[in-house]
């Protein structure tokens, strides 16, 4: 497979019976946000063991020769469907790093949600084997349902926080990171992310093992604080950088995908990483160095009158154990016994034409958080009876009414190609 298109294809026409034929299932075997780290391993020189394999080499050899730098940058929520228009519509950056490089679609994993892809993408491991399995968790240990975004109980998140119920970041993802691997071969590592998440539980979590972490307050000062970065870099020193840039994301949920915002605030970020970084950066810096752009999932239009309120629907609530685990668009149901031929039943009178069940165990079998066939007891008590999939924009929320702000009018978490597809842009800064 030559072209992105071919690519696309590829990854659109996978199929498992059972599933909507428009879902896109997760390659965790050499095109999704887990086979990066492998990937930039290679690049560098150092062989990433126990992970998910490399991309094919006909993807990054060719951009890979006497590569010393690597940076990483993801663009949360930008999917490859709209970075695509975006190349369609506008003359920027991007386009440029295009020409002079390549770009391709690969999968996000599942869920397609921003807790799961990023433990993929700094660990080079699906869900399955790093344990970060959803935004909402049972922790089976503490006897809680936790909302993982805000390091808190679920039902009690203006009131305590995980680590006050005995819970430490540490224990729940503990495959080594990325960073780790390199540092232990000698290669520095950097990342740069929010200042206000510098210290915080997830960072613990995602960047375990950079020699050093900096914050940033906007665009501004994150292209100026990377250029800085590479600049101090000795000749030939092997180099990797990671940067995350997470108002995409902020934008679409609040604002939905389509319309003029997100496209606006890709823009921006065309403009200010062409500005900011790359047209200030002296040829110096560019030496070796190789830039990636990627993402960690898309997002699809989730508007109001598609939002399901389980408050609403009291019969089906009755079905259930728990409140709904994971994400509102791919809900780990757990079912009262007896109970899941009416839930079922109410789900097909009701939901069947915005949601499908299907049995977790299915679901395992299927491949959809990864491939590994021997699945610990813990991790499988997380994921519950029954799996709820939004196929279209629908999604579950536990709420009677939505926050005064109107909610969340874009989102991911499930299989659509929207959520599911993401870009994978390379280019040689030394090219441009």
């Amino acid at each position: 497979m030559d072209s992105s298109d071919q690519i696309e294809r590829f990854l659109r026409s996978r199929r498992r019976p059972g599933l909507p034929e428009h879902f896109v299932i997760p390659h965790y075997c050499g095109y999704s946000v887990a086979n990066i780290a492998p990937t930039i391993g290679q690049m560098l020189g150092v062989t990433v063991q126990h992970a998910a394999p490399p991309f094919p080499e006909h993807l990054w050899t060719p951009l890979a020769q006497d590569v010393s730098c690597v940076v990483l940058l993801i663009l949360d929520a930008v999917g490859y469907s709209q970075l695509r228009q975006h190349l369609e519509t506008e003359r920027s950056i991007f386009g440029g790093l295009a020409t002079a490089g390549s770009l391709a679609p690969i999968t996000s994993v599942f869920p397609s949600t921003t807790v799961s892809a990023l433990t993929s993408i700094w660990t080079g491991q699906p869900p399955l084997r790093h344990g970060f399995l959803g935004t909402r968790l049972l922790l089976p240990k503490l006897g809680v349902l936790a909302n993982l975004l805000k390091v808190a109980p679920a039902a009690y998140l203006g009131g305590g926080r995980l680590q006050d119920w005995g819970w430490e970041p540490d224990s729940l993802v503990q495959v080594p990171s990325l960073a780790s691997r390199l540092t232990a071969s000698g290669v520095k590592t950097v990342a740069h992310t929010r200042l206000s998440f510098l210290g915080s539980s997830l960072t613990r979590i995602f960047l375990r093992g950079m020699d050093t972490l900096r914050g940033y307050v906007g665009l501004s000062d994150l292209w100026l604080n990377l250029s800085q970065t590479l600049a101090e870099r000795e000749p030939n020193e092997p180099l990797f950088v990671g940067a995350y840039w997470g108002g995409t994301d902020q934008i679409g949920h609040v604002y939905g995908p389509d319309g003029e915002y997100a496209p606006a605030a890709l823009r921006q970020v065309a403009r200010s990483l062409k500005e900011d970084f790359i047209d200030r950066l002296p040829l110096e810096s560019r030496a070796g160095t190789l830039l990636i752009v990627t993402a960690d999932h898309g997002q699809i239009a989730t508007p109001p009158e598609k939002v399901v309120r389980l408050p609403h629907h009291p019969r089906l609530q009755e079905t259930l154990l728990l409140p709904p685990a994971g994400e509102s668009r791919a809900a780990y149901l757990y079912v009262r016994p007896g109970e899941e031929p009416d839930l079922r039943a109410y789900v097909k009178a009701h939901l069947a034409e915005r949601f499908i069940l299907v049995k977790t165990d299915w679901a395992l079998e299927a491949g959809l958080w990864g491939l590994q066939r021997e699945i610990p007891s813990g991790l499988r008590a997380q994921l519950g009876d029954l799996l709820m999939l939004a196929s279209d924009g629908s999604r579950l929320t536990t709420r009677k009414e939505e926050f005064p702000r109107g909610g969340l009018r874009g989102h991911h978490g499930s299989l659509t190609p929207e959520e599911m597809l993401v870009p994978l842009l390379m280019a040689r800064l030394d090219r441009l």
